[in-house]
């Protein structure tokens, strides 16, 4: 069910900073689609963090590990007292 946004005329992207991505003629594109909205493609300190969390384990969460049950305490701070039960899932 996944398509091609520019079906007749694609768009290769090759890399990407910030709020924008390059083709692969270096054409600028404003990125107004992608997940990036808080931080931008290739900020700084994401990169450290993945870079750090990379060495010690890179896994998804069908495995029990302490950094789950640490990020859903921390976020269930952040939310009406309803909202305690997580699914962390690799997308939207």
């Amino acid at each position: 069910s996944c398509k091609l946004f520019f079906p007749n005329d694609p768009v290769k992207i090759t890399k990407a900073k910030g709020q924008y991505m390059y083709d692969e003629n270096g054409r600028q594109y404003l990125d107004c689609i992608n997940n990036v909205a808080h931080v931008g493609h290739c900020h700084p300190d994401v990169v450290k963090a993945a870079h750090e969390q990379n060495e010690l384990l890179n896994t998804n969460s069908r495995y029990l590990h302490d950094n789950l049950v640490d990020y859903a305490e921390r976020l269930s701070k952040t939310l009406p007292e309803k909202l305690c039960i997580f699914y962390f899932l690799n997308s939207g």
